[in-house]
């Protein structure tokens, strides 16, 4: 319950106000959407303390303004409970009943909307080079006027585009052709569409640990069990995966095997070529995330798993959204046809198709790709160099490994929790994405994924301000099954 209620609260401590009230707030809000929901009993208060790396008395003041409103009640020797909101709260009158899904990009979303002055180290997304975006509109004018003689909607993506992204994939040493290509809206819908066509509740997905929790999130909203196949230096370890297809009837392999998010870390070709073997033999379609194969940093990685085993039930998928901007929503799925059109089949009930104007943006970027991707890997060298200096200088007891690509740096911590670290760092103005936000088994409890898309100067503030959060926190992060101090 802690872990999943520290979720539901969100980036509740950037508010402003005292600690206890930032707390009642969070809580009475989540009750509100429903999230929390009535007949819920809540942590202990000292639990709850440990859990938000709070002081004990925080805890105990929030319950109380919320007991005195009327949303909590306490029952002898039973502990504290969620009342049934009062008849005056407008959302939780008509919130839909039943459990609700909880999302762990909520707190890449909170993280979004946190107070002014927040540093944000949560989200992955660049943000467009100068002038890039502009030139691209009006490079697309003339294709507009034409696009516009006609209805706009497009199931399988604008002709043009599944050409580019199919002459951009054979660049990349994977033969494509237009047929096998659908535009998604982002790499985030591509995700989804695909576990809606292989995924049922309850059936097994199989996913790094740690992973992009973004697919997570996807598959997680089908009511997929997921399994954690464990991460190493090189990706994946094969032994797991051999082990996990031959005890479980799996239904889906997802995978990031060209610069892991967020490790950064690339698997190695005999690996890949196993891998693909492993679900020919096991008939489980593989899902490769290629959406950061663009951000390479280091010597070009292996070929994918889909150009090494053209054979084998290879689903890739990628995004123009790292490369080029977040906002542009592009993506694509490379499959079979007779996979494409079923995979259509379930976009056009979601959104009639991709929005055309971004469409005919990306045609344009797409001749462009070389020349952003030189200009890109300059920017993002300096922006993770920066990063990896600093946090030796400052915090030179934490450990990690450069990245050979991708826009996330994997950080351990040398002892303490890392959900309970980023409570104390929020409160200094940075927000952080804690390992067991990225892991389906809420795995990693003393890791941290740090973005480096910032500026230097900016890193550098992050880092100032991380370092005094730890020193705040790392004395009182007690080993396991010890008392942790209090935080005021």
């Amino acid at each position: 319950m802690p872990n999943r209620l520290e979720s539901q609260l969100g980036q509740w401590s950037s508010r402003p106000g005292p600690l206890y009230r930032r707390l009642a707030e969070a809580l009475r809000a989540g009750i509100e959407r429903g999230e929390i929901e009535a007949g819920t009993r809540l942590p202990p208060e000292r639990v709850l303390a440990r859990q938000l790396a709070v002081s004990r008395t925080t805890v105990v003041q929030a319950y109380d303004v919320l007991r005195g409103d009327e949303w909590l009640e306490s029952r002898q020797g039973s502990g504290t409970w969620v009342r049934r909101a009062p008849a005056a709260s407008g959302a939780a009158a008509w919130a839909a009943p039943g459990p609700t899904v909880l999302m762990k990009r909520d707190s890449i979303v909170a993280g979004l909307t946190a107070r002014p002055g927040t540093i944000d180290l949560t989200c992955a997304c660049l943000p467009p080079l100068a002038g890039l975006m502009e030139e691209a509109v009006e490079g697309s004018g003339a294709a507009l006027r034409e696009a516009t003689r006609e209805h706009g909607y497009s199931v399988l993506g604008l002709p043009a585009l599944r050409r580019a992204i199919a002459r951009h994939l054979e660049r990349r040493g994977l033969p494509t052709s237009e047929s096998q290509v659908l535009v998604t809206s982002g790499a985030q819908q591509a995700i989804a569409l695909v576990g809606a066509l292989f995924l049922r509740r309850n059936d097994t997905a199989l996913v790094e640990s740690p992973t992009f929790l973004g697919a997570l999130d996807a598959l997680g909203a089908i009511g997929a069990a997921l399994t954690p196949l464990p991460v190493g230096a090189d990706g994946v370890r094969l032994d797991v995966v051999r082990e996990a297809l031959r005890q479980r009837p799996a239904r889906l392999l997802y995978l990031t095997p060209t610069f892991h998010n967020p490790t950064g870390g690339n698997l190695p070709e005999g690996a890949r070529r196993e891998i693909a073997r492993l679900a020919s033999d096991a008939h489980v379609p593989l899902l490769e995330d290629e959406s950061l194969v663009d951000i390479g940093l280091a010597e070009p990685p292996p070929p994918s798993i889909a150009a090494l085993a053209p054979k084998a039930p290879v689903i890739s998928i990628g995004s123009l959204s790292k490369l080029c901007w977040g906002g542009l929503r592009i993506g694509w799925v490379r499959a079979p046809e007779p996979v494409l059109l079923r995979l259509a089949s379930l976009k056009v009930a979601s959104d009639l198709g991709s929005a055309m104007l971004s469409q005919l943006v990306a045609v344009h970027l797409l001749d462009r790709a070389d020349e952003v991707r030189r200009l890109r890997r300059a920017q993002i060298l300096r922006q993770r160099d920066a990063l990896a200096s600093e946090l030796t200088r400052r915090l030179p007891e934490w450990s990690s490994t450069l990245p050979a690509g991708g826009l996330s740096m994997w950080v351990r911590l040398p002892h303490g929790d890392a959900s309970e670290f980023a409570q104390v760092a929020l409160r200094q103005g940075v927000s952080l994405l804690p390992g067991p936000s990225v892991s389906a088994d809420g795995g990693h409890p003393q890791h941290l994924r740090l973005v480096y898309v910032h500026e230097p100067p900016v890193i550098a503030q992050a880092v100032e301000r991380l370092a005094q959060a730890w020193q705040t926190y790392a004395p009182m992060a007690l080993p396991q099954g010890r008392e942790l101090g209090v935080i005021v």
